[in-house]
């Protein structure tokens, strides 16, 4: 009798080891399938499908962060080429100054005001001068909240008879903000402000 009950009880501790081994088993395929379910619905996510004279293009998603230097960047390009790049032609300069106010704060537009108010621009139409901007390097403080950032660049303004080079620093932030037609990159420039803009060479033509 003892021998029976014995062997019942190491065959009940057998079945229930069994049992407990298979349930883990159950358990453990169970997360390990909910964890891979998890990530192919998250990787689908950032996959994109167009459609393009019947073909089906696949593009790719990424996160902002992982390109907050490289917009950044570009979007400080952005607003210095339309402020400080242009041809004597008083259409194309009104409609890159108001493309650039939807760049950034009112700082940007106190300094076209500014330069408004002084006949700078109706100088530029009247002596037909052109102006080019060579970038000469952006940093921006990408792990701060409000990415400030500085420019480096020069200014090279082109009469009939000359050619002045001006060295060009400038230095304000950005604020991320909803992305738009007007506004690609989906940021605001803000505090905005020249710190350096003076003549370093004048040539003749």
């Amino acid at each position: 009798m003892i021998k029976q009950l014995t062997q019942l009880d190491t065959a009940f501790q057998l079945v229930k080891w069994w049992s407990l081994g298979i349930v883990s088993a159950c358990m453990i395929s169970m997360i390990g399938m909910f964890v891979y379910s998890y990530r192919a619905v998250s990787q689908s996510k950032q996959e994109i499908y167009l459609l393009s004279d019947n073909q089906v293009l696949k593009a790719a998603a990424n996160p902002r962060e992982s390109l907050a230097e490289v917009e950044t960047r570009a979007h400080i390009r952005q607003v210095h080429q339309l402020l400080f790049m242009f041809s004597p032609d008083e259409k194309l300069i009104n409609g890159q100054l108001e493309e650039a106010f939807y760049l950034g704060d009112r700082s940007l537009k106190f300094h076209v005001d500014n330069l408004r108010e002084s006949g700078y621009y109706k100088q530029v139409l009247a002596a037909t001068i052109s102006q080019r901007l060579l970038v000469d390097s952006i940093s921006v403080d990408v792990t701060k909240e409000n990415f400030p950032f500085r420019f480096y660049g020069k200014q090279e303004i082109i009469r009939s008879s000359s050619r002045v080079l001006r060295s060009l620093i400038t230095m304000g932030n950005l604020r991320a903000v909803q992305r738009s037609a007007h506004n690609p990159h989906g940021f605001l420039v803000e505090n905005w402000e020249i710190i350096e803009n003076k003549d370093l060479d004048q040539f003749a033509r």
